[in-house]
């Protein structure tokens, strides 16, 4: 995956995770070992699961060509089949964690909104971030994210 759907998909799926983390009752979907905040393996894993979900709409696991094409229309299907690695026309989740990782976005993004550098995201952080992306630039959530991580 380029830069540029890896923001995209972070976009479809970004706030619906930052939302589930803003409130004290929602971040516990998140912080699997109950410590009052968001590790960056908990961001990374409830991110991944969020956006491969969002992608994958029949729920069987992988992503078709044309589930891509229906939730990412401006993209080339050359980029799917760059993120499919094994060729089989399919992005499981493991390719689609694969090509995450090499790209770093989620770590950049996890940084960017981890402002006292802790290591940890709190409901406060969260809320702020959050905060930004409304007052960001641009007519869509996707143009606000893009607006507000251009410089992570």
């Amino acid at each position: 995956m380029n830069t540029q759907i890896i923001k995209y998909a972070l976009a479809l799926a970004g706030i619906a995770t930052l939302t589930a983390c803003s409130t004290g009752d929602s971040l516990t979907r998140v912080d699997k070992n109950k410590d009052g905040g968001v590790s960056f393996k908990e961001f990374d894993a409830s991110m991944k699961d969020d956006i491969f979900k969002k992608f994958d709409a029949n729920g069987d696991g992988k992503v078709s060509l044309k589930e891509w094409q229906k939730l990412s229309p401006q993209h080339p299907d050359s980029q799917f089949y760059k993120t499919d690695s094994n060729g089989d026309h399919y992005i499981t989740r493991a390719e689609a964690d694969a090509a995450f990782d090499k790209d770093g976005s989620l770590k950049k993004l996890f940084k960017q909104i981890d402002t006292d550098g802790n290591g940890s995201l709190s409901v406060a952080e969260i809320k702020a971030f959050k905060a930004l992306v409304k007052k960001a630039p641009g007519k869509t959530e996707l143009d606000k994210i893009n607006n507000t991580t251009k410089s992570s």
